[in-house]
């Protein structure tokens, strides 16, 4: 834990001694899952997404871009007799995103891994793992000078499902980022 914010407080101290770094808040709605044969029948559910960003240049389409995020994730309960997990899931993460980012003109690409720590869940931690790692891709198109539209996908690496069921995140988000 005491690394992990290290390495946070890290990433955005570099920034500051950095020419021409950006920073900038994003806001969004996700739609997330669980993958794994005991959540085939389970929906998904929406949850509010929100964090900062910052955009340090690494050449003149590429950037790195870490961020701080706050994603509500989990699942809905699946109306099977017997389920193993029958009951809604809400998960709440904070995540730090690490991408690069390939800017073609107004339409950028995003690409790279995310670590997720639990912060809340509905189960008390009994259930489900307070930690996740997983990679996440996504496409963003720039409306005009520092205001965007995001689409992305993450999908997880770990099972975060404490028992003998296995369930991995994914979610796909809808965002708007808006550049300082």
């Amino acid at each position: 834990m005491k690394r992990l914010l290290l390495g946070i407080a890290f990433l955005f101290a570099v920034g500051t001694y950095a020419q021409n770094v950006r920073y900038g808040v994003k806001t969004g709605i996700n739609f997330s899952t669980l993958q794994g044969d005991d959540f085939d029948n389970a929906s998904g559910r929406y949850g509010f997404a929100a964090g900062f960003f910052a955009q340090i240049p690494l050449g003149e389409t590429l950037k790195f871009q870490p961020e701080l995020l706050y994603s509500g994730q989990g699942i809905k309960p699946n109306s099977l007799p017997g389920s193993v997990y029958a009951e809604r899931a809400e998960l709440d993460y904070l995540q730090l995103p690490l991408l690069l980012s390939f800017n073609a003109g107004k339409v950028y690409f995003q690409v790279g891994p995310q670590v997720g720590l639990g912060i809340w869940n509905s189960f008390n931690n009994e259930t489900y793992k307070n930690y996740d790692i997983s990679g996440l891709a996504g496409i963003g198109y720039q409306i005009m000078d520092g205001l965007s539209l995001e689409a992305r996908y993450s999908m997880g690496f770990l099972d975060v499902v404490n028992g003998p069921a296995e369930g991995k995140n994914s979610y796909f988000a809808i965002m708007a980022a808006y550049r300082l």
